[in-house]
């Protein structure tokens, strides 16, 4: 019996930064492959090109930067040549995402649950009752207690460990095959950092997503 097809293989890819008229390598070449269900990690030191990588596959690079060559499968199908209308509905459905810093990635303007609703809505199509069941049952299952309560709060009304559970939340929103996860602790206290890496190991276990 053959193996099964990773869940995301990326080959060769290259990033580069435009600086004035030269572009200047980020990333050169990396290759590696997912399997569904897997937890895969990327170690490197600061500035090798982590966040860079894991942006291209989301294809949200700034600007100035560029995917210069290689190919990002996710289940065969290559999102480096897909229209942006295709991925957009690939981003926080198929793959969701949480950054480093959920203050400046979360609307500050926009209550929780608010912004869970926008996704619920756009990925799973649901309204009414049943999206704000569904949101209270996400930030249940993120570890946040009361959550009708901070359906109504806004991001600067939590703290900095409850910021990053609904922003994990808000990941899990779309039910992805693939959670990519930037260095999610960076902002938070060990004893904190340790509950939300406990956190995606149980929730990987659970949703049975890489």
């Amino acid at each position: 019996m053959s193996p099964a097809a990773p869940l995301l293989s990326v080959s060769d890819l290259r990033v580069a930064f435009r600086q004035g008229p030269e572009w200047t390598p980020a990333v050169a070449g990396i290759a590696f492959a997912i399997a569904r269900g897997e937890s895969f990690a990327l170690v490197g030191e600061s500035g090798s090109g982590k966040s860079v990588t894991a942006l291209s596959v989301l294809r949200l690079l700034p600007r100035n930067g560029r995917i210069r060559g290689g190919r990002a499968l996710l289940n065969g199908v290559d999102l480096f040549a897909l229209p942006e209308l295709a991925m957009g509905a690939i981003r926080g459905g198929k793959i969701g995402i949480v950054f480093q810093d959920p203050m400046t990635s979360l609307n500050p303007v926009l209550t929780i649950g608010r912004q869970l609703g926008e996704t619920l809505t756009l990925h799973r199509g649901l309204k009414g009752a049943a999206l704000r069941r569904r949101a209270m049952e996400l930030l249940d299952q993120v570890g946040l207690p009361h959550p009708a309560r901070h359906l109504e709060e806004y991001p600067h009304q939590l703290s900095g460990g409850m910021r990053q559970r609904a922003m994990i939340a808000l990941a899990l929103a779309g039910e992805p095959e693939l959670l990519i996860a930037d260095e999610p602790t960076t902002a938070l206290d060990v004893t904190l950092q340790a509950q939300i890496l406990e956190l995606l190991r149980r929730l990987r276990k659970e949703t049975g997503m890489a």
